[in-house]
């Protein structure tokens, strides 16, 4: 088998279309973004306590499964996000996976500011940590590890316990909040 030549690939078109260099400028970065939004995410909050023991919580896509043994889960925040300094390593934090009818706590969540918990019925769970309730799952961390990526910190969390609720989940794709069907 003989090396690929050096520039092969370089004018490369699938179904017409061709591919897009990520060393450019803002227009790059919108169809990374978009690009991006073409993979189908579940919809979660991060919930923690604030130092002073107030519940502090964001919305997160960025959420995926690491490892089986030991049980270990990974997600990502915005260095830009207000709530950038919480779920330190060590932190307890709860992974609260929406249901489809809870598109509104996805937008009160995403907001910066405000009091996000303000009518929304929870669960207290390990440590103080509150559980949205009504989720279709939940998982009980604690932040084994953060690392820098970019403009995000990526958080990796031991899960300690678990409820599978088994409803059907909020989705994000394509810039857009959705659900089934």
């Amino acid at each position: 088998m003989t090396a690929p030549a050096k520039n092969a690939g370089v004018d490369l078109r699938i179904d017409g279309r061709g591919g897009v260099d990520l060393g450019g400028g803002e227009e790059a970065r919108r169809a990374f973004r978009d690009t991006l939004g073409h993979f189908a995410t579940g919809v979660t909050c991060m919930t923690t306590l604030s130092p002073t023991g107030g519940p502090v919580g964001i919305t997160v896509s960025s959420f995926n499964s690491l490892s089986l043994d030991p049980p270990l889960i990974l997600w990502s925040i915005a260095k830009v996000a207000a709530t950038f300094a919480g779920f330190q390593v060590g932190d307890r934090f709860a992974v609260n996976v929406l249901s489809s009818d809870q598109e509104h706590l996805a937008n009160k969540f995403a907001q910066a500011g405000g009091d996000k918990f303000g009518g929304v019925d929870i669960y207290v769970g390990l440590n103080g940590v509150p559980l949205i309730a009504g989720c279709v799952a939940y998982f009980e961390c604690t932040a084994e590890a953060r690392y820098p990526g970019g403009d995000h910190d990526i958080i990796v969390g031991r899960v300690w316990r678990i409820f599978n609720i088994g409803k059907t989940p909020l989705l994000f794709h394509g810039g857009a909040l959705r659900t089934f069907g």
